[in-house]
């Protein structure tokens, strides 16, 4: 198995390239594909929105690159960013990532603190 790649490279990578493309766009999301049956991630792009207009795919992020949906995690948070969270499963929140079938992409909401 590949060793995932750090979340600190990648909690840089999301903020760098938040900062750069929107500063203030409240609507961020990152978006994975997984590399067949395994956890290893085959993309992993930011995409970003304004309040009610379209998605748009903002850039890929490298780091993310085999690393795991844990690791997106785990990198926003470190990045400064909240995750989207459900609390379907008996153990507590986890991460809500929606799944669209027709491309297999997972996406995982995330929101920056307000206290900017």
């Amino acid at each position: 198995m590949t060793p995932s790649a750090p979340p600190a490279n990648l909690a840089q990578q999301i903020r760098a390239t938040v900062e750069e493309w929107h500063p203030g766009t409240p609507l961020l999301a990152v978006r994975v594909t997984l590399t067949g049956t395994g956890p290893s991630l085959a993309t992993c792009e930011l995409w970003t929105s304004e309040a009610a207009g379209p998605w748009t795919r903002r850039s890929e992020l490298p780091d993310g690159v085999g690393a795991t949906m844990l690791d997106v995690e785990s990198a926003a948070v470190l990045a400064g960013y909240a995750i989207d969270l459900t609390n379907e499963f008996s153990n507590g929140p986890r991460a809500r990532w929606r799944h669209d079938a027709n491309g297999n992409v997972y996406t995982l909401g995330i929101t920056r603190p307000t206290y900017r």
